[in-house]
This record gives C-alpha cells, sequence and structure tokens, in this order.
C-alpha cells in the first residue's frame, strides 16, 4: 500500500476539469510519471518562473550539428536532468535517434525503471526542431 503512495497522484496533463463532479481529472503511478516526463521534455529551461532550473536541455542545442559528441552530452545531460526532477524512476537507457535530419525530427528513447514496483518501461519523445516555424517544405 506504501509503495503505491510513494509513485503519487497528481492533475492529468493538460488539466482536465469534470463538471459533473466539480473537480479536477487525476492520474495515479506510472501514468503520473510519464505525464511528468512529458511536462519536462515540453518546457524550456528557465521557462518556469518559480522553478529555473526545471526544463529539457534539448532546446538549448536546438542549432547544434547533430554529431557523436552532441548526441553523447545530450544523452548524459537529459540522464542526469531525469534523475534529479523524477526520483521515483531509474533511468536505464537514453537513446537519441535522428529520424529524419533533413526535416529535423528526432526520437528521444528512455527506457527506465520504476523504483518502488520494479516496473521496466519506456518512453518515446519525437521532437521536432521545426516545430512551430513557418518554415515551407518542398
Amino acid at each position: 500500500m506504501q509503495e503505491k503512495s510513494f509513485l503519487g497522484i497528481g492533475w492529468s496533463f493538460p488539466p482536465t476539469f469534470n463538471k459533473e463532479r466539480s473537480d479536477v481529472e487525476m492520474t495515479t503511478k506510472e501514468e503520473d510519471i510519464k505525464q511528468s516526463l512529458h511536462i519536462y521534455f515540453h518546457t524550456k529551461l528557465g521557462e518556469r518562473i518559480m522553478r529555473q532550473d526545471f526544463g529539457c536541455i534539448i532546446h538549448e542545442h536546438l542549432f547544434d550539428r547533430l554529431d557523436t559528441s552532441i548526441l553523447d552530452i545530450l544523452t548524459f545531460e537529459l540522464k542526469q536532468n531525469i534523475g534529479n526532477i523524477e526520483p521515483r524512476i531509474i533511468v536505464n537507457k537514453i537513446a537519441i535517434n535522428p529520424v529524419d535530419v533533413n526535416d529535423g525530427r528526432i526520437e528521444i528513447n528512455i527506457e527506465y525503471t520504476v523504483i518502488t514496483t520494479n516496473v521496466r518501461d519506456n518512453i518515446v519523445f519525437p521532437y521536432y526542431l521545426n516545430e512551430g516555424t513557418n518554415i515551407k517544405r518542398d
């Protein structure tokens, strides 16, 4: 019972309100961890006023060349940062795969273990470097 409470409960993301029950939709356990990682990856470092240290460093490397050394640096930094912001998991492996460099798309695959339940899981974040821009594609 106590191990499940360690995994926690939190607001769903994006926040959703239930009009009938007059409350906020909540997520629990492993889904709460996945949503926490989703929030981390979609927040730029320094974007949160009260938590300047929160946010994904990948946005800082937006215009870097995707060679082996920068991929190694990103992998190391992501593993360190995820370990700091999400204490409920152990990051086993991070793989950054340039899926379509010309289109500005990379995939970040995170394999992790939930500490209290010893359940292994993974999550893949597609990251689009050109997303939200007015770049025209032929």
